[in-house]
């Protein structure tokens, strides 16, 4: 396990010393031997040696050198002097350059023993120390490493919607970084929606375009400005700048412009960013929901910059005049069904005192309210109420006057908060999109029109369907295609391009290209031996 070099010009005297102790004994699986410094030098550098007893005076260097060579190449090598003169200035120098002890010859093999378990011990000692000094450094640059993901892990958690966490814990993750942010710290976020792709790709391409859209994000949006982009656990593209930043709110919307323009220049997706309002990190969480929340409910508009006091319902620009709908929709949602009551009381009143009200703002109020209780009504997959002579939906007809449309809005409140709290399932949004998708499976169905008819945004849409059930929705039009089509060869005698026309395909090579995805051989080759097909997707 140890190593023992014994250095003294005394051929006697080397013996001596190797054959008066049990070397073994003590751990050394090696004694070596050198009569001179050249001689140690050539073993020291060839081996590696723990502990060396070496004498000081030998003709021309002396042990004093051998040791000064040593330190200079590093060695880290417990040193013991034996030598026949107690000369101080010797002892003096040994210390100097690091040596364990300085004996007088003759010496007591007792003495000498214990000099070097010693000797040994200190070797240990060094030894753990180097081990535990690797292992921290290892874990250290594991931990640097990892820190950028970990960051991103406490975003993420921190903005899940389902946790709600003190500000001990958020200043606990906070302090582990070692970044400047803290509690108290202003960010600005800026929510991103990947509305529609522009070509028809797969769940791992579009996993791939999404890497890509994050940072071009980085790079458009963010600049070399302190900040991150990640993906929150409801898929949508999340930047933070950190601090809030010199940037002005038009700054900040030209470069989402510039954004959303690359992406649909250079990676085929119509997106749309929506930029909120600069908040304390203890409250972001709250201001990334209002966000989230104004995405699901814009119907309205894609491939656009929204700001957080807009209204999507509102082209006028009165937003100012309109409710904070998503304020609502929590209280709402906690039951505070009176204190809605009395939040829509309060604003017809005042709007009644607005000289200036126009007809824009019923609308965008009427727009608003019922995409609020959409909202509600499907988070909770609740049945939506009987809409009485469908006067519920009959926009035109309720916005003629304040009067009509607060009789409205009263009538609509008191439907779905009993919709709400009846505890009465409905077919779940997914359910919905699929039965509809089931229905026009042989049309030109899109995206936007999926989403329509379940009153969502179809960023949103697409990225609830993709995390109930793990793939894309056009992953799954297609497949659903594909099994339709797969069912017609089996079991018809049409013709392929009848087949592939009746499925919304011109291109015959296309629709082949499409089927051989999904059964690895061609339509031809399918008829010909439909047993032989999986039924699998790849």
């Amino acid at each position: 396990m140890y190593s023992l070099l014994i250095v003294d010009d005394e051929f006697y005297a080397v013996n001596g010393i190797k054959s008066g102790l049990d070397w073994s004994v003590m751990g050394f699986t090696a004694v070596h031997e050198a009569y001179d410094m050249a001689t140690a030098q050539a073993i020291i550098s060839a081996t590696p040696i723990d502990v060396m007893i070496c004498d000081i005076e030998m003709p021309g260097r002396s042990g004093l050198d051998l040791l000064e060579w040593v330190n200079e190449r590093g060695h880290s090598i417990e040193t013991i002097y034996l030598t026949c003169h107690s000369n101080f200035s010797y002892a003096q120098r040994a210390l100097q350059l690091g040596s364990l002890n300085y004996l007088i010859k003759p010496v007591e093999f007792n003495e000498l023993e214990s000099i070097v378990m010693k000797a040994l011990n200190n070797i240990a000692r060094e030894q753990e120390a180097n081990f535990a000094q690797k292992e921290y450094h290892k874990y250290l640059q594991l931990w640097e490493s990892k820190r950028p993901l970990m960051i991103e892990r406490f975003w993420q958690e921190l903005l899940e919607h389902r946790n709600t966490h003190a500000e001990s814990w958020i200043i606990g993750e906070l302090s582990q970084f070692e970044t400047k942010l803290s509690i108290d710290t202003r960010v600005f976020p800026i929510l991103v929606s990947i509305e529609q792709w522009h070509k028809e790709i797969s769940t791992r391409d579009e996993e791939i375009m999404e890497y890509a859209l994050r940072n071009a994000a980085k790079e458009i949006i963010l600049a070399d400005r302190p900040g991150i982009v990640f993906q929150d656990r409801d898929g949508m593209i999340v930047i933070l700048f950190y601090g809030g930043g010199d940037r002005t709110i038009q700054e900040r919307i030209r470069s989402c412009e510039a954004f959303v323009e690359s992406c649909s220049r250079f990676f085929f997706s119509t997106v749309s960013c929506y930029l909120g309002k600069e908040t304390e990190v203890r409250h972001l969480r709250t201001m990334h929901r209002a966000l989230q929340y104004a995405e699901q409910n814009n119907v309205r508009r894609a491939n656009k910059v929204v700001c957080y006091l807009d209204n999507p319902s509102d082209p006028s620009g009165d937003s100012e005049a309109l409710p904070d709908f998503f304020e609502w929709a929590e209280l709402l949602e906690l039951g505070g069904t009176e204190q809605i009551r009395d939040s829509v009381r309060e604003w017809f009143v005042r709007m009644e005192q607005e000289n200036s009200l126009r007809m824009a703002t019923l609308h965008a109020f009427f727009h608003g309210m019922l995409q609020m209780l959409h909202y509600l009504l499907h988070k909770k997959r609740m049945v939506a109420p009987e809409l009485q002579g469908g006067r519920l939906l009959e926009k035109d007809s309720v916005t003629r006057s304040m009067k009509e449309l607060r009789a409205w809005a009263e009538q609509a409140l008191e439907q779905f908060a009993k919709a709400l709290h009846s505890g009465q399932e409905d077919l779940s949004l997914i359910d919905k999109a699929k039965r509809y998708i089931g229905e026009h499976l042989t049309e030109e169905v899109s995206r936007e029109q999926i989403a329509d008819h379940v009153y969502l945004n179809p960023g949103y849409l697409s990225r609830l369907f993709k995390k109930e059930t793990g793939e894309s929705l056009s992953d799954y039009i297609l497949r659903e295609r594909m099994e339709m089509a797969k069912n017609a060869l089996t079991y018809t005698d049409e013709p392929i391009s009848k087949v592939a026309r009746s499925l919304g395909y011109n291109s015959l090579s296309y629709f082949g290209k499409m089927f051989k995805r999904f059964y690895q051989m061609s339509p031809q080759d399918y008829r010909k031996k439909p047993g032989d097909a999986d039924g699998t997707s790849p």
